[in-house]
C-alpha cells in the first residue's frame, strides 16, 4: 500500500471512529491491527469494510468500567447497526470478512463462536421474516412495505397513530429485541417461531381491547364476533389467537403457549417496568394507543 492511499485508509478509520464516537485507545488498536494485517496479507476489496472488522474486533476486546470500580464489562457496547451503516456494509459481507480476518488475526475460538452465533441468529430470523409476512397479512391489513423501505421520519412531538405499516414494523421490532433476550431461542428456528406467533398475538389482541378497527383483516377467522359493532365493548381479557395462528401456520400449540407464558411475559413485563414500553402492566394491553405508540 502507497503512502498515499495509507493516508485515505487512515482518513477513512478517523472519519469511521469518529462517527462511531470511539474512544482514542480502542481506535488505536484497530488501525494498528489493520496496518499489521494489511502488510501480511492481501486486503481485497473494499478497505473500509475490513477497517470495520478490525474496529469491531478491538471493540470487543476493549472493557468499560462499570459503577463498581472494581468491575468491568467487556466490549464498549458500539453498536453493530451503526457499524454496519458507516461502512457501508451488509450483514453478509460482515460476517464472510469477520471470518477472514479472524482466521488472518489468529483470533481465539471464542470470537469465532460469537461469529458462528450471529450468522446462526441472522439465518434464523431471515427465515421467520418470510413467515411473517402472511402471518400479519393474514390478520391485518397489508402494511405499504415501499413506505417501511423510505423510513420515513416522524415529529416525535406529535402523537403517532398505528397504521398496519407501523403496526407491522413495530411488532417485527419487538419480536426481534425479544428474540434477543433469550440464546436458546435465538438460535432455534422452531423456538423464534413459536416467540413470533406470542407476539402476533400480543399485537392483536392490543388491536382487539383498544378497538382498532381499521387494523383488521375482516376475513380473519381469530376475529371476535361483533367486533365491528359500534357498541362493541371488549372483554376484561384480550382475545388469545394462538391457536387459529398455529392451525394455519403449522405450528405447535403447545410450545407456542409454553413460549408465551415463559418468555414473552417475562420480558414484556421487564419492558414495562423499565418504561421502555408504556401500556398496561397487568393484562400488556394499551401499548398500541396513541399516547403511548411512538
Amino acid at each position: 500500500m502507497g503512502q498515499l492511499e495509507e493516508n485515505e485508509v487512515a482518513k477513512q478509520h478517523h472519519e469511521l471512529c469518529t462517527a462511531l464516537n470511539i474512544d482514542a485507545t480502542t481506535a488505536m488498536q484497530a488501525w494498528s491491527s489493520y496496518k499489521d494485517m494489511s502488510h501480511h496479507y492481501l486486503l481485497e476489496g473494499s478497505q473500509l469494510h475490513w477497517l470495520g472488522c478490525s474496529l469491531y474486533v478491538s471493540c470487543r476486546k476493549a472493557t468499560v468500567p462499570t459503577v463498581n470500580s472494581n468491575r468491568t464489562i467487556e466490549g464498549n457496547l458500539v453498536c453493530l447497526t451503526s457499524l454496519l451503516k458507516q461502512c457501508k456494509m451488509s450483514l453478509n459481507q460482515f460476517l464472510s470478512k469477520c471470518r477472514k480476518w479472524a482466521d488472518m488475526c489468529k483470533l481465539p475460538d471464542s470470537f469465532v463462536v460469537k461469529i458462528t452465533r450471529l450468522e446462526r441468529n441472522f439465518a434464523v430470523s431471515k427465515v421467520i421474516f418470510t413467515k411473517y409476512l402472511p402471518m400479519f397479512k393474514q390478520m391485518f391489513k397489508p402494511p405499504d412495505l415501499d413506505e417501511l423501505l423510505m423510513h420515513v421520519r416522524h415529529n416525535k412531538k406529535k402523537m403517532i397513530h398505528a397504521t398496519p405499516t407501523k403496526v407491522f414494523e413495530f411488532t417485527w421490532i419487538l419480536f426481534v429485541l425479544t428474540k434477543a433476550e433469550y440464546l436458546d431461542v435465538s438460535n432455534d428456528l422452531v423456538d423464534a417461531f413459536h416467540l413470533l406467533i406470542a407476539t402476533c398475538d400480543l399485537i392483536y389482541a392490543n388491536v382487539i381491547q383498544s378497538k382498532l378497527k381499521d387494523l383488521v383483516n375482516l376475513d380473519f377467522p381469530g376475529m371476535p364476533r361483533g367486533f365491528l359493532e359500534p357498541r362493541y365493548c371488549p372483554p376484561d381479557e384480550g382475545p388469545c389467537i394462538i391457536s387459529t395462528l398455529c392451525k394455519h401456520h403449522d405450528g405447535l400449540l403447545m410450545e407456542a403457549k409454553s413460549i408465551k407464558e415463559y418468555c414473552w411475559r417475562n420480558y414484556m413485563s421487564k419492558l414495562l417496568n423499565k418504561q421502555k414500553l408504556r401500556g398496561n402492566h397487568e393484562d400488556l394491553t394499551g401499548v398500541l394507543e396513541a399516547q403511548n405508540f411512538d
